[in-house]
């Protein structure tokens, strides 16, 4: 079965062909800059480049009919035709009401249409992309796999804010809770990778990058994660301010005498990993900052790794417990000091790191004596939409 998986984000689009359910790569393709004249397209076939070009791309639609054209062109012998095509997913982000992994029915891209100031930068591009895809493959199967899918687990005491009622009721507010691949890909995957019971674990994900948040999972199931209503809170991120008391707001537009839209915008621009160091959101400059001695930089990390330990301290009560604290994105794949600060936090549970496997960023870094497994896995958000999607439309071809 021919899968394609597709990741589109406000100024990129990422695709892999798979076979399923051998889950073997065909293909995989990655345009940034759509929207510029000089965007950068390259594409693999299995795991070798085969194209790589800068050229205008200016719109998603051109990006997707690139795609396309490079997928059934026969010097690579990928796919006879666009028929050869048994499936398609996208890793979507919000739908209300409608988040799992669902076909992407009139009903379901209504209630996408309805969340777009909740994910203004990825709503748009899925729905034209989507559009798109049903414009030229009216009879293929489309299933959205949706970000907050894997949190429908968490109580809903752990969903529920203490506000109005009425904005839970009517309104949808919240936790829904994003990085849902991710956390779902840990969760299988650190069962097979470490050796966990796979019906009785507890697991903390710490999906860390650009983007970061942090799971608490038991018997593979999510129990509660660090963002709530909308991406922007929880720990502190790259551009995301993370948890916040909401009265800042209405107090610095009265003190700047600015708008609801000028302050969000100023958090945006200058929040984050990149607004308290003053340097970037990207950690490794910020370490390259911190050992020129600028002190910003150092701020911004320490709080960063504060954020950190404080989800996992909570969720260590949560779960009564843990087997595992697994690190993965790219900042958790390849922070090996930053690992070792998280879990020497730890030391007084019984944790005992294994400095050299650490440094190495091996799959297990903690001994054998350590009461808790500390882990770096690397995460695949596409290969969990794909088995997803085979999940979704199996039911409708048996029938």
């Amino acid at each position: 079965m021919n899968v394609i998986v597709c990741n589109i984000g406000s100024s990129s689009f990422k695709f892999q062909l798979l076979d399923m359910p051998s889950e073997r790569l065909l293909a995989r393709g990655y345009t940034e800059r759509v929207g510029a004249q000089d965007a950068i397209i390259t594409y693999w076939a299995g795991e070798r480049e085969v194209d790589r070009r800068v050229q205008a791309v200016p719109s998603h639609r051109e990006a997707v009919q690139d795609a396309l054209g490079f997928l059934v062109h026969p010097e690579y012998g990928l796919l006879r035709s666009l028929r050869d095509i048994d499936a398609i997913g996208f890793k979507t982000i919000q739908a209300g009401d409608k988040n799992g992994s669902v076909p992407l029915t009139d009903d379901v891209l209504e209630a996408m249409e309805a969340y777009r100031d909740l994910a203004p930068a990825h709503n748009p591009p899925y729905l034209t992309a989507i559009r798109m895809f049903r414009e030229l493959l009216p009879d293929t199967p489309l299933v959205g796999v949706f970000e907050p899918g894997f949190h429908t687990t968490v109580p809903e005491y752990a969903r529920v804010y203490g506000a109005p009622f009425e904005w839970y009721e009517r309104y949808g507010v919240k936790k829904y809770g994003y990085h849902g691949a991710s956390h779902r890909f840990i969760a299988t995957e650190a069962v097979r990778a470490l050796g966990l019971s796979p019906a009785h674990h507890r697991v903390i994900s710490c999906h860390l990058g650009g983007s970061s948040s942090i799971c608490a999972i038991r018997n593979g199931c999510s129990i509660d994660t660090s963002m709530g209503f909308s991406p922007q809170s929880g720990l502190l991120q790259g551009t995301r301010v993370g948890d916040i008391d909401p009265f800042v707001f209405p107090y610095i537009m009265a003190k700047k005498n600015i708008t609801l839209d000028r302050a969000l915008a100023e958090c945006s621009k200058n929040g984050g990993l990149a607004g308290i160091s003053g340097v970037s959101a990207d950690m490794r400059e910020i370490k390259a900052a911190i050992a020129g001695g600028n002190r910003r930089a150092l701020l911004a990390r320490q709080r960063f790794i504060y954020d950190i330990k404080r989800y996992i301290g909570e969720y260590l009560v949560l779960l009564e417990g843990v087997d595992a604290i697994v690190f993965t994105g790219g900042i958790g794949q390849r922070d090996a000091e930053l690992r070792a600060e998280v879990l020497s936090a730890l030391a007084f549970l019984g944790v005992r790191l294994d400095e050299q496997q650490n440094r190495s960023h091996a799959v297990v870094i903690t001994t054998s004596a350590s009461s808790i497994t500390g882990s770096v896995l690397v995460t695949n958000e596409e290969l969990v939409v794909a088995r997803e999607t085979v999940a979704v439309i199996s039911p409708a071809r048996a029938r």
